[in-house]
Parts: structure tokens; sequence; C-alpha cells
């Protein structure tokens, strides 16, 4: 969430991209900068998230055997979940030792990790190889970026969305440019041999799209799915997917003939 730093009422509903009083978690209470604020160690695994998506790519993983261990992963959290849900003794001990990680608003709601696993789950299935490494560089580095400039230096700037500044989507728009840029214009030429059996979407031979053009096509599309927010869901789920769709599109609609 980018944007102007705000007090909410207890009165007023938590949705998951809201950060709620302190209070419902007790390391919230005793951290309130690092934790509550400014979100250091969820961040943290946000970003890192990014950086070990590149290093299974360079190891050699494919999407194919990557796919069934989210899979597990997500079922694992759904399940524990619905046990915190129904009993309050294991949610406190579950808080105690997640609550580091963990939004207020998810307290008494499906943790964010439910939604990260999903997007990347539909991106893995639904669209090409490059397209679903890009989609995860966005939703691992554009948020991280939005969340982080748009809290730090928000007041500074117009809004240009609710809750959303310029800041934020400056940074966020920043951040996906390079992020297409590190993957098509440095990482895959340098690591053609793990595309062998793969098909990606965009080659300079295959598409009337250069690579600056996509590059900045993929910093507006971050951008956009990180400021828009679609019937409440959580952008952890709508910011892969909608940038795929977007980058997918472009490509396909841009293949040379």
């Amino acid at each position: 969430m980018n944007g102007v730093e705000r007090t909410k009422s207890s009165s007023e509903p938590l949705t998951p991209r809201s950060r709620s009083p302190v209070g419902l978690i007790p390391l919230h209470r005793n951290y309130r900068h690092f934790i509550h604020k400014y979100e250091v160690p969820r961040k943290l695994l946000h970003v890192s998230i990014g950086f070990l998506t590149l290093v299974l790519y360079l190891r050699g993983a494919n999407v194919a055997s990557v796919t069934p261990f989210l899979i597990f992963l997500l079922l694992v959290i759904l399940l524990l979940d619905v046990i915190r849900f129904g009993s309050p003794a294991f949610s406190k001990y579950y808080i105690k030792f997640f609550g580091f990680l963990m939004r207020e608003s998810e307290v008494n709601q499906w943790n964010g990790i439910v939604f990260y696993l999903s997007g990347l789950i539909i991106v893995f299935l639904a669209f090409s190889k490059d397209i679903s490494l890009l989609a995860v560089l966005l939703l691992s580095w554009c948020d991280t970026a939005a969340s982080s400039f748009g809290r730090a230096y928000g007041h500074l700037t117009p809004k240009i969305f609710k809750n959303k500044s310029l800041a934020g989507t400056g940074a966020a728009f920043l951040t996906g440019t390079f992020s297409a840029y590190l993957l098509y214009g440095f990482i895959f030429p340098k690591t053609s041999g793990l595309n062998v059996d793969d098909h990606l979407a965009w080659t300079p031979e295959s598409s009337n799209l250069s690579l600056s053009s996509l590059c900045v096509l993929s910093g507006f599309s971050g951008a956009a799915a990180e400021a828009v927010e679609l019937w409440g869901l959580d952008d952890n789920l709508t910011i892969p997917v909608i940038s795929a769709i977007v980058m997918q599109l472009a490509v396909l609609l841009c293949k040379s003939s």
C-alpha cells in the first residue's frame, strides 16, 4: 500500500490493503516503527522472493517443477488459517511466532501469503515462462518500492488515487522498468541455454516491440497494477495477474509476422 500515513479508527473495517491501529498483535506494540509502520520484516520477505526466483531460474528450475510445491505450500497455509480461525489458543501462538510478518488486518482474515502464493500459481499456470518471471519481480519489487517510498515521501507529493501517492507510484514505475531490463536486457540474453525447451513470449527477433518500449510498458503495468484496487482484492493477487495479462497481450499484439 503506497501513500500518506493515516490513523484508522478502531471502528473502521480492515481490508487486505490496510494497516490497522496497534493492538491486535503484541509485536506491533513493541516495535511500532520497525514492524508496524515500516513493516521491515515483511518487506524483506517480499523482496527476497524476487531474488529467490532469479536464483532458481539460473539454477535451471522450471515452472513445472516449482508450481506443485507452491500449491502444496498454499494448501498448508490455508489449513493453518482455518485452524487459527477456529481455535483462539492456536491463533494466539501463531500470532506470537509469525506476527512480525503479518498486518493486523490479517488477524481475523486470510494471511497475505495466501494471495501471494495464489498470484504466483496463476501466472505460472497461465502465462509463458518469461512473463511469469517478470510478474514475480513486479510483485516482489514494485509493491515493496511503492509501499516504502509512498510511506516515506508520499506526504510530499500529490495523491493520484485513493491512498496512492505520486512518490510511491513513481517508485513502482522505475522499479518495474528496471525489472524488465534486468530480465530481457541482461539475464535472458546471457542464459539462452536455459531456455532451449521453453518458449519466451518476447525476443528481439520475434517482436516489433523494442526492448526499451517493453521495459517502459513493464513499468507502467507494474505501477498501475499496484495502484488500482479491484473489488477489495489483495494486491498480492492482483499485481502479478494484472501485469502478466497486460504484458502478454502487448507482446502478442506486437508480434512480428
